[in-house]
């Protein structure tokens, strides 16, 4: 492999782990109230992550919807920029329940990315995907 292919990989491979500890340093220094909420509805309980603005009047809510690669930090901060700005943000954890031993997002092994919405999409180990698997 040319040594530059190789840096780039490093780079590659370390920017996801880099651009974490931002946001995770971000989020311990925020003054906001947010807390961990279980959301059940028909049979199935969702971890969700509430954010509120430092307002004592009432606030518009925002679904902040994470993307393929889970809740992750990146997700909270951005919760919590909405948060900053007087939105009540509500970040549910889609993967709640489908996680290594029925974990959630952050229960996947690092670097994992689309391992646990693979399952939510029913595509197998071989790219396949299962077309009853989504109603």
């Amino acid at each position: 492999m040319r040594p530059i292919m190789a840096w780039f990989l490093v780079l590659l491979s370390a920017s996801p782990v880099l651009a974490l500890d931002w946001a995770r340093a971000r989020m311990e220094k925020s003054p906001r109230h947010r807390e961990w909420v279980t959301v059940k509805h028909e049979g199935r309980a969702v971890e969700t992550f509430v954010v509120y603005p430092e307002a004592k009047d009432k606030a518009p809510v925002v679904l902040v919807i994470h993307e393929i690669f889970g809740m992750t930090d990146w997700v909270q901060d951005l919760a919590d920029q909405l948060a900053e700005a007087g939105y009540i943000a509500v970040a549910p954890d889609l993967l709640c329940g489908m996680g290594p031993n029925g974990g959630r997002s952050s229960d996947f092994p690092q670097g994992s990315g689309g391992g646990g919405m693979s399952r939510c999409a029913g595509i197998n180990r071989r790219g396949g995907a299962d077309a009853r698997a989504v109603r």
